[in-house]
C-alpha cells in the first residue's frame, strides 16, 4: 500500500504546483551542458514550452519559459533553450514591463 502513496503524493503536488519566476541567485547557477532533468529537478516544470522540429518531427530544440507571478516584485521572464540532446545551450532573462 505504501508504494502507491508516495507516487500519488508526488503527482498531486506536481499538478497543484505551478512554476514561478527564477531568482537571480538561482539563474546564475544555470550552466551550459546541464540536462533537462537537472533543470526540471532544480526549478520544476516550466510555465510554457516551445518545440522546434523539422518536417519529419525530429526535435531540433526546446525552449522553456519561467514566468513570474503578478504579485512578484522582481518580474523577470527566464528563457532556457535546450538542443536536440536535451542539453542547455542558451539562457536569457527579460524584464517584464
Amino acid at each position: 500500500m505504501y508504494k502507491y502513496i508516495l507516487p500519488l503524493l508526488i503527482s498531486t503536488y506536481s499538478l497543484l504546483s505551478s512554476a514561478e519566476g527564477i531568482d537571480m541567485r538561482d539563474y546564475i547557477t544555470l550552466r551550459t551542458g546541464m540536462t533537462e532533468a537537472e533543470v526540471l529537478y532544480k526549478f520544476g516544470p516550466s510555465d510554457h514550452e516551445t518545440i522546434r522540429s523539422d518536417r519529419l518531427d525530429f526535435i531540433l530544440s526546446k525552449t522553456w519559459f519561467y514566468i513570474p507571478d503578478r504579485s512578484d516584485s522582481e518580474k523577470w521572464i527566464t528563457e532556457i533553450k535546450f538542443d536536440s540532446n536535451g542539453r542547455l545551450i542558451k539562457r536569457d532573462r527579460y524584464r517584464v514591463k
